[in-house]
């Protein structure tokens, strides 16, 4: 997937995905209205994928080291008290996107950092303790939001 960027002055910058045609359109209307204010603007693309963040980062490592610490440990308690999950949770909303994309490619017990994030719990009573229905429930949770990841 490539990438967009829009730029206003010189020293704001701002990666957009190009998924949607909307996109394309909103971007187009801010640069009408950055010449309209007299705002130096321009607007370039890019095959390149875009950088991974700091956030990015820190989340894989922490999650992996999560994972590695946590894999022999039947209880859920004890893996939300790791202090990997914990670093996690205090990423805060940064963490979102990061989360359901990990719920997505591999559903694990990311629910209570869900939760502290959120404050919602968007699972059926009926799908609880069904790791692959809870992980759907907050996925699509997360779609009705509009939220990207």
């Amino acid at each position: 997937m490539g990438a967009a960027t829009f730029q206003i002055f010189r020293e704001s910058q701002t990666h957009v995905s190009r998924e949607a045609a909307t996109v394309e359109k909103r971007i187009t209307e801010l640069l009408c209205i950055g010449r309209e204010m007299g705002v130096s603007t321009s607007w370039t693309e890019s095959e390149e994928p875009l950088p991974r963040s700091e956030a990015e980062e820190r989340f894989e490592k922490l999650a992996e080291e999560w994972r590695r610490e946590c894999a022999h440990l039947s209880s859920i308690r004890e893996k939300v008290l790791h202090p990997a999950y914990q670093q996690i949770i205090g990423m805060g909303k940064d963490a979102l996107p990061l989360l359901l994309r990990e719920l997505e490619r591999e559903p694990d017990h990311w629910f209570w950092a869900l939760w502290a994030i959120t404050q919602e719990n968007p699972v059926l009573p009926e799908h609880r303790g069904r790791v692959r229905l809870m992980a759907q429930d907050w996925l699509d949770w997360a779609r009705r939001r509009g939220i990207r990841w």
